[in-house]
């Protein structure tokens, strides 16, 4: 089979030919377009799909990542830096989440109810059975909010 060549399409071809036209930037226009696409974010991964109790249905890791920052933020007072979502086959076995801690923090109160807030998202999105083991595997870890080092 062969692939048809762009400039052939009638639709495409002035599109080809109008890019053949074009000159090279100019300084100025080179440095502004250098600027900012090296500003640009990095290209996404599409995700993955993750297994949920019914097997009909899969979600996006992507959707578990957001769910999970934006509840524990809720509900924790926090921000999330960090989601790892741990595991293979589209099946979820663990989770770590790191969050920014401020002076006189109960590390360790603050760190259940993240896991709390956590274990609701998982049961919610994937289902009581399928995160059954990630619930058990929630590790927290804190950032210095001055320093931006881990704590523990």
């Amino acid at each position: 089979m062969t692939h048809p060549n762009p400039s052939d399409e009638p639709t495409d071809a002035w599109l080809v030919d109008a890019s053949r036209r074009l000159d090279e930037p100019s300084g100025d226009v080179a440095r502004l377009i250098s600027a900012i696409t090296t500003g640009l974010p990095r290209v996404r991964r599409p995700g993955r799909e993750l297994a949920t109790d019914d097997h009909r249905v899969t979600v996006n890791d992507r959707v578990v990542r957001q769910l999970l920052a934006t509840r524990v933020r809720a509900g924790v007072g926090r921000l999330v830096v960090r989601v790892d979502l741990h595991g293979d086959d589209g099946v979820l076995t663990g989770v770590t989440l790191g969050l920014i801690a401020r002076y006189r923090d109960d590390l360790h109160g603050r760190a259940d109810a993240v896991r709390e807030a956590a274990r609701t998202v998982l049961v919610d999105t994937l289902g009581s059975s399928t995160s059954a083991t990630a619930c058990t595997d929630i590790h927290v870890r804190w950032q210095d909010v001055y320093t931006r080092e881990w704590l523990n």
